[in-house]
C-alpha cells in the first residue's frame, strides 16, 4: 500500500478543497439514474446544474477533476467510482461533526451478567449499546445517515444486520471497508475489559490495508452462516438476535478450542434440542457444520 505520506495523495486531496468541484461531482451522482436512458451530461448541462456562470472558471474546476473523479467520453462527462464514494460518504454524514446524539435510553435487552436493562446511546459516529455496570456489549461506528427517518431501536437492528453482513465477507477475506484484503483469526489472546462477555474465547477480524481490527466472540464468526441464519429462523430470530440478547451465539453456543489441531475450534450451538455443531480452522473458515 502506498503510504500517504510521501505526498503522492497531495493532488488527490487537493481536487477536492474547492466547493464548486464538490458540487460537480454531487451533479453528476444525481445524474446516475437517469444516465441509464438520457445518458450523462454535457459541458453546459454539468455547469448549469452546478450553478456557474463563469465558462472559463467552471472549465477549470471540471480539468481538475478529470481522471481521477471525472471522465469525458464522447463529449459528455461521467463520475468514475471515487466520485460516487465521495458523494457518498458525504451524504452519509460522516463529516457532520457532532450533529446528531441521542441520550442514553433503556432497551428491551438484558446484560448477561446482572440481567439489567441495556442502554443504548448515540454520539460521535457511533452507537453503543451497554450495561451501565458491566462495560459495552455493542460499540459500531454509524453515520449519522443511518438514524434519519429511524427510531434508536431500528437502527440498532440495522446495525446489527449490517454487522452480520461485515463478518460474512471477514470470512471470506474481503474487507468491508475498503476491499483489501481481511479476515478473522483464533485466537484472540485478550479482548478489552470494558467488553461485556469478557470470559468466553475471542477471534480478531482485522484487514492487512486499512484501519479495521477488533475483537468479537469466536462464535460470532459464524454470523451469517446459511446454517445459522436457517436455525434462528426455524425460531422466528433475526441476525440481531445472534449478536444481542438472550439468543446472542456467544451465550447460546459451547466452544472448544481443540488446542492447534484440526479444526482448531468447535461450536455447538444450542437454540433448541437439535443442536447445530460447526467447526473451523484457525482463520475461522467453515470446514463442516451438521445438526444432532
Amino acid at each position: 500500500m502506498t503510504d500517504p505520506a510521501d505526498g503522492s495523495y497531495e493532488d488527490t486531496y487537493a481536487a477536492l478543497t474547492d466547493e464548486t468541484r464538490v458540487r460537480i461531482l454531487f451533479a453528476l451522482a444525481e445524474q446516475y439514474d437517469e444516465a441509464w436512458s438520457s445518458g450523462w451530461l454535457s459541458f453546459s448541462e454539468l455547469r448549469e446544474r452546478v450553478g456557474v456562470e463563469d465558462t472559463s472558471r467552471f472549465s477549470y474546476h471540471l480539468d481538475e477533476l478529470q481522471d481521477t473523479f471525472v471522465r469525458k467520453v464522447d463529449g459528455r462527462y461521467r463520475p468514475r467510482v471515487a466520485a460516487l464514494e465521495i458523494v457518498s460518504v458525504i451524504r452519509s454524514g460522516t463529516y457532520d461533526g457532532d450533529a446528531v446524539a441521542v441520550d442514553e435510553r433503556e432497551t428491551d435487552y438484558e446484560c448477561p451478567h446482572c440481567q439489567r436493562a441495556l442502554v443504548a446511546s448515540y454520539r460521535d459516529h457511533h452507537l453503543y449499546l451497554g450495561c451501565p455496570s458491566h462495560g459495552a456489549a455493542v460499540a459500531y461506528p454509524t453515520p449519522p445517515r443511518a438514524m434519519t427517518d429511524r427510531t434508536l431501536e431500528e437502527t440498532i437492528d440495522i446495525s446489527l444486520r449490517k454487522h452480520a453482513c461485515d463478518v460474512r465477507l471477514f470470512r471470506n477475506g474481503l474487507c468491508p471497508h475498503c476491499w483489501g484484503t481481511a479476515g478473522l483469526s483464533f485466537p484472540r489472546e485478550s479482548a478489552p475489559d470494558s467488553y461485556l462477555l469478557d470470559d468466553i474465547a475471542y477471534a480478531t477480524a482485522a484487514c492487512d490495508t486499512c484501519w479495521v481490527s477488533y475483537p468479537l466472540p469466536v462464535a460470532h464468526a459464524v454470523l451469517g452462516h446459511p446454517a445459522v441464519e436457517n436455525l434462528y429462523a426455524e425460531r422466528g430470530l433475526g441476525p440481531a438476535d445472534a449478536q444481542i440478547g438472550p439468543h446472542d451465539l456467544a451465550r447460546v453456543s459451547e466452544v472448544t478450542d481443540c488446542e492447534g489441531k484440526s479444526p482448531a475450534v468447535r461450536l455447538t450451538v444450542s437454540l433448541d434440542d437439535r443442536p447445530l455443531v460447526i467447526e473451523l480452522d484457525e482463520s475461522c473458515a467453515l470446514l463442516d457444520h451438521w445438526r444432532r
